[in-house]
């Protein structure tokens, strides 16, 4: 088998060094991204960077979409001593180049999850390593991303990212060897371009083969793409395939460098194992819960827990680590306690955990606003809450409700059912549109527009639409 199986006809079945920070200026310091790998997080470190952000930082702690921590309020006199303790815990790249381009997505229930097809850790391991070592992969850009997927109960289906590796059962491919990688080009897992499956043995060769394609080819074009998706289609996956199975002949052992990359079939039976079903996916489209956010609660061996907007604080991380070995980052802007103590779901809902995937809060999405923007003129969490608070039945009927401090829409770009978007300390709210979308309600006052939105009734939402 090649390193990229054939797809289109299949063969019979036969009988991390973690350096330099780059960190953001925001309204309340500087905002320091602290990547983890493959998303696991042993207790003590956990522990020890709640010390760092209440000594360096001021006390708040971000989850972030892309499954990182990051603290807040640090001040750039700090930066120095911040970056030496997170280097030695291991957190932070030998330079600014390794750090930025390890941009690796994980499973987050990887190794917790039965139902998964592969324990996909020590593959995103590996890439972050490699991504971190490799020279010539540092001219990625710096937003670049990998996602390394094993299924099961958090599949990240609906994470969007520039290369994909979603592991369905060797049968979906024809293989009889045990599990393969279904790799993506661009997007989420239902508009990515299928280039092929891999074995988990040649996934790091493949990405490296994947990088360098993306840095050669995007420099035949006028306007060299930022993204693998813009690549693929403005030259297609058979170049792209190409060139990759040109890289891989030198490197990999002559038993996996024979043959081409052929082309993926239309469709593969059985790849449901790791890939949501239409129906689930349609579910997430109209805005019922997603299966994304099953993982909530207690589960089997894990506990689930949410905050408001993905926000907490280094006292809440410090007692959260204090009840489980582990926690696992997730790109929902929760957290996994592995293996979590008796009595850690009461102790987590105390501390203002969300473990109800139904809770209405997590329909809200909201910037940092005046508190932590120099942009912002409004109190967005607080004014999301005041929303929570007298508009539970239009935040249960719908699928989000976003309050935006500026029309950059920085917490969330789309289109929500509801948009509250700050300009100079008052609001215009607009219906299913973008921040900045043009308004249903203009210049309301906060507590003007939390009414507005509470007086709204589902019926003359769904009529705007």
């Amino acid at each position: 088998m090649s390193a990229i199986t054939q797809l289109r006809n299949p063969p019979r079945r036969r009988g991390m060094c973690p350096g330099v920070l780059a960190p953001m200026e925001v309204g309340d310091g500087l905002l320091v991204r602290v990547r983890v790998p493959a998303g696991v997080l042993p207790a003590a470190s956990a522990k020890r960077i709640a010390e760092l952000g209440r000594r360096y930082g001021n006390g708040l702690v971000d989850l972030s979409h892309r499954g990182n921590l990051q603290l807040r309020g640090v001040a750039a006199t700090d930066m120095a001593a911040l970056i030496e303790e997170l280097r030695a815990l291991g957190y932070v790249s030998e330079d600014a180049e390794s750090e930025a381009v390890r941009n690796v997505l994980t499973s987050p229930t990887a190794g917790l999850d039965g139902t998964a097809v592969l324990d996909v850790r020590p593959c995103a391991l590996a890439l972050d390593a490699r991504l971190a070592a490799d020279r010539d992969l540092h001219r990625l850009p710096p937003k670049f991303g990998w996602l390394v997927d094993g299924g099961g109960q958090a599949t990240l289906f609906d994470s969007s990212t520039d290369v994909r590796f979603d592991a369905v059962a060797g049968a979906a491919a024809g293989a009889v060897d045990g599990p393969l990688f279904r790799v993506g080009l661009g997007g989420a897992v239902e508009g990515a371009t299928v280039l092929g499956h891999c074995r988990p043995d040649d996934l790091v060769e493949i990405a490296a083969a994947l990088a360098r394609t993306f840095l050669e080819l995007r420099q035949t074009l006028a306007e060299p793409p930022r993204r693998m998706a813009v690549l693929a289609k403005a030259l297609g996956v058979e170049v792209l395939r190409e060139r990759v199975a040109g890289m891989l002949t030198g490197p990999l052992p002559p038993a996996l460098a024979r043959g081409s990359l052929p082309p993926p079939p239309v469709a593969v039976e059985g790849e449901a194992a790791a890939v949501p079903s239409p129906s689930q996916r349609g579910r997430v489209r109209e805005g019922a819960t997603s299966p994304t956010r099953l993982f909530l609660g207690p589960q089997p061996f894990w506990l689930g827990v949410a905050f408001p907007f993905g926000r907490l604080d280094v006292d809440r991380l410090e007692a959260l680590a204090a009840l489980t070995h582990e926690i696992r980052i997730t790109p929902w802007r929760a957290l996994l306690l592995a293996a979590p103590q008796d009595g850690a779901a009461e102790t987590a809902t105390a501390l203002g955990g969300i473990l109800d995937h139904h809770d209405i809060r997590l329909k809200l999405t909201a910037c940092s606003g005046v508190t932590g923007c120099d942009v912002g003129t409004t109190d967005t969490h607080a004014d999301g809450l005041a929303i929570a608070g007298r508009a539970a039945g239009l935040l249960e009927a719908v699928r989000m409700v976003h309050v935006s401090g500026c029309a950059k829409g920085c917490a969330y770009p789309g289109a929500a059912d509801v948009t509250l978007t700050a300009r100079e300390g008052v609001y215009d709210v607009a219906l299913n549109a973008a921040p900045g979308g043009t308004p249903w309600r203009s210049g309301l006052t906060p507590s003007e527009a939390v009414t507005a939105v509470a007086d709204l009734s589902v019926e003359e939402l769904f009529r705007v639409r």
